[in-house]
């Protein structure tokens, strides 16, 4: 073709691009990740924010912090502006706002086998195959998702397409032994020990009396006197919240004259009794892992108990447990990770860092960087973006090959444990009926798994480094930029083929949605 036809065809391409306006909604705008990562559906911003330079190659890429008041508005506008524009969600279909203004588009992730087909709770928008009918799209991050909305019955187009991993982490350079990394961010260090004072070397030492040098979390009062406060913290944590302000204050009021006392004594319903680091310095061989510690699914009970069970003799052996928890539950959730490891009794020669503050984007790869391996022990995913991000900069993982993570874990990139099925309830029925199943981790598997992952750091690096390079090459066949970009590019012609016209936008009214 000759030149004017080439400049013909890209101005051509240019102005169907232009013509086109994506509005996504999520969970909150960039300025409220750092004070709100760890809410209901705060993973959902990061999955827009991953997407959005491949959305900007397909068209006008317009954010809508207030799906409410600002959507619908901003939808007219832009089709008296002769634009065609599309509504694409990142969020769990029951709180997707859904607009008959334009095709409806939703990226909902899930983790279950069965979705939810009935109105749990009583509420209709808890319904997915009734939400899915009045969307013109979905798109998924795994084959998992998608073959779970299929058994249901959902009819709408569904297309697979991972969510593209940020370029940073595959530039991160390869794990060497002898390696120092520091991070500035406060957290906690364990064990808090003097330098004199006794490590596990055997399973005698291992197993017996927390160290004398570390109070016990809510120890040092009176049984009754704990008794209180643990009633108190329960009453203000569960019972004050739902209570109108005037019944609280007679309660307070009639509590504080039967106990004699004339003002009301404060209390720390979640005390720390442990010193804060201003920063993190890791070396040796380190193992992280992400999660919010309310969410069931992942649990981490399992994964700190079982690492302290497998390499709480190797001093140089670390645990990273980095928390997605908001500011407002950060105190609660560090206290039930340390009260957890305080109940278990168990001393170690290995490291334990608890993170709970936000870590930039930079400060999570230098996390990646830092690490010789991602540790996953969770009962089913629907992603894991985090397992995903560390194999891209060459971490190989410690994980069991269930739910959505079957479709990227193996022994090639990954020290797999075994998992059995159980049933249980999705996370959000308040009825808790057991509806589908999840994956319970083998624990005896999960630690020779961890202890075998070690010894292959420490003593076998060509099959470290083997499977570090597969999973460099798996994670960006399965999710680079350039390898999603066509599956989205493909999605999206659902919605705007080049031969359609821009007329008909309109949907079924929302009010048949609930």
């Amino acid at each position: 073709m000759n030149e004017l036809g080439d400049r013909t065809n890209t101005t051509a391409a240019r102005r169907r691009t232009t013509e086109r306006a994506l509005f996504t909604t999520s969970s909150f705008a960039a300025s409220e990740m750092p004070r709100r990562c760890g809410d209901d559906c705060y993973s959902y911003y990061f999955v827009y924010r991953a997407f959005s330079p491949l959305l900007a190659r397909w068209g006008e890429v317009h954010e809508i912090s207030r799906a409410e008041t600002d959507l619908e508005p901003a939808l007219e506008a832009a089709r008296r502006a002769g634009r065609a524009p599309a509504h694409l969600s990142f969020l769990p279909l029951q709180h997707m706002p859904i607009t008959p203004l334009a095709p409806n588009i939703a990226f909902p992730f899930w983790e279950y086998p069965d979705i939810p087909d009935r109105d749990v709770g009583g509420n209709p928008r808890n319904n997915w195959p009734r939400v899915a009918k009045k969307l013109a799209l979905i798109l998924t991050a795994c084959e998992f998702t998608r073959d779970a909305l299929q058994r249901a019955g959902v009819g709408t187009p569904i297309h697979v397409v991972p969510v593209p991993i940020g370029d940073s982490y595959f530039r991160v350079p390869d794990w060497r032994a002898g390696d120092r990394v520091v991070i500035d961010c406060p957290c906690f260090l364990l064990p808090q020990l003097g330098a004199g004072a006794p490590a596990a070397s055997d399973r005698r030492n291992m197993v017996g009396r927390a160290p004398p040098s570390v109070p016990q979390l809510g120890a040092g009062a009176p049984p009754g006197a704990s008794l209180a406060a643990r009633a108190r913290g329960a009453y203000q944590r569960r019972v004050r919240p739902r209570l109108p302000a005037p019944v609280d204050r007679l309660l307070s009021r009639a509590g504080r004259k039967l106990l004699g006392r004339s003002e009301p004594t404060p209390i720390d319903p979640f005390p720390i009794p442990y010193a804060l680091s201003d920063r993190l310095e890791l070396t040796g061989i380190v193992y992280t892992s992400i999660f919010n510690p309310f969410d069931l699914r992942k649990n981490w009970q399992d994964l700190l108990s079982s690492f302290l069970d497998a390499l709480g003799d190797r001093d140089d052996a670390t645990l990273v447990l980095k928390l997605a928890v908001s500011k407002t539950m950060a105190r609660e959730g560090l206290h039930n990770v340390l009260s957890f490891h305080q109940r278990l009794r168990l001393r170690h020669r290995c490291k334990l860092a608890v993170i709970s503050n936000y870590l930039s984007d930079e400060q999570m790869v230098e996390l990646a960087r830092a690490s010789t391996y991602y540790l996953n022990t969770s009962r089913a995913e629907g992603a894991c973006l985090p397992v995903q991000d560390f194999l891209a900069a060459g971490r190989p993982a410690v994980a069991p090959a269930h739910t959505a993570m079957a479709e990227y874990i193996d022994p090639r990139l990954a020290f797999v444990v075994h998992s059995y099925s159980e049933p249980t309830h999705w996370s959000w029925d308040p009825e808790r009926r057991p509806t589908t199943r999840w994956q319970r981790v083998e624990r005896s598997a999960l630690r020779r798994r961890i202890r075998e992952s070690y010894e292959t750091a420490r003593g076998d690096l060509s099959r470290y480094r083997e499977m570090a390079g597969e999973a460099r090459a798996r994670m960006r066949e399965f999710a680079g930029a350039e390898s999603v970009w066509p599956r989205l590019a493909e999605a999206l012609r659902v919605i705007w083929p080049e031969e359609q016209a821009r007329s008909s936008w309109g949907r079924a009214s929302v009010s048949e949605v609930g």
